[in-house]
């Protein structure tokens, strides 16, 4: 068995929605993984600006710290995908970004892929896309009208918003994949419904986050400790004093 924790560095999800997440999780991985969804009893309520993107890494490592020894890998629960490289040098264990295993997963099925935002992102993840070195494929980013606490999985006004931007980003951008930059967007799993009519692939950043996860487990793989330098046990517990 190959066990993925999803870390969630806030505290904005009710207990309900968590169980749900992790539902569709393990919906989406095969067999022989098991996904526990683990969220922290502190940090923002939600991730809709650098502020909180930098306030929730402390509550992310806290994760990290109480369950390294639980887990063969991890998923940062935060298309932001805060604390990535500082994650990376904290445990010895795989440690998967949504965004940057989704913005690779659609560079290399397309020349040019568009990223759906929420409302406040929209230059973040321009930001992102840069830094992993993916600007050139960039077709652009269009913004879905919602904040991250209202998405509600059940609403068709959402897939709407998420479809009209979808093909505005395919028939006026040149887009030749499609991404829904927000976790809980893309947990809504309404893939298909906004893929219908595209003509182009709409990814799925749970199930290739996931994905990823489980292939570096299950293949032995680690971040390499000349990029991502192992942070020292001394140091670590001066943080946690």
């Amino acid at each position: 068995m190959t066990d993925i924790a999803y870390l969630v560095p806030g505290r904005g999800l009710e207990p309900t929605e968590l169980d749900r997440r992790e539902g569709i999780a393990n919906e989406l991985t095969p067999a022989h993984v098991d996904v526990s969804v683990v969220d922290a009893d502190d940090g923002p309520l939600s991730i809709e600006s650098e502020v909180e993107h930098e306030w929730c890494v402390r509550s992310l490592l806290g994760l990290l710290r109480d369950h390294e020894d639980d887990h063969d890998a991890f998923v940062i629960g935060c298309f932001g995908d805060p604390g990535l490289a500082a994650a990376r040098e904290f445990v010895d264990k795989p440690v998967v970004g949504p965004a940057s295993s989704t913005f690779h997963t659609a560079a290399q099925l397309s020349d040019q892929f568009s990223c759906l935002t929420i409302r406040s992102t929209p230059a973040s993840k321009r930001r992102q896309i840069f830094a992993d070195h993916l600007g050139s494929q960039l077709a652009s980013v269009r913004v879905v009208e919602q904040g991250v606490l209202d998405v509600d999985h059940e609403s068709d006004a959402v897939v709407e918003k998420m479809v009209t931007e979808a093909e505005r980003a395919v028939t006026e951008d040149a887009a030749e994949s499609v991404i829904p930059g927000c976790m809980s967007l893309a947990f809504m799993q309404v893939h298909d419904r906004v893929a219908d009519g595209l003509g182009v692939p709409f990814l799925d950043p749970v199930r290739i986050s996931l994905g990823t996860a489980a292939m570096w487990a299950d293949y032995g793989l680690d971040h390499s400790r000349v990029t991502y330098p192992a942070f020292s046990a001394e140091r670590e517990a001066s943080l946690f004093e």
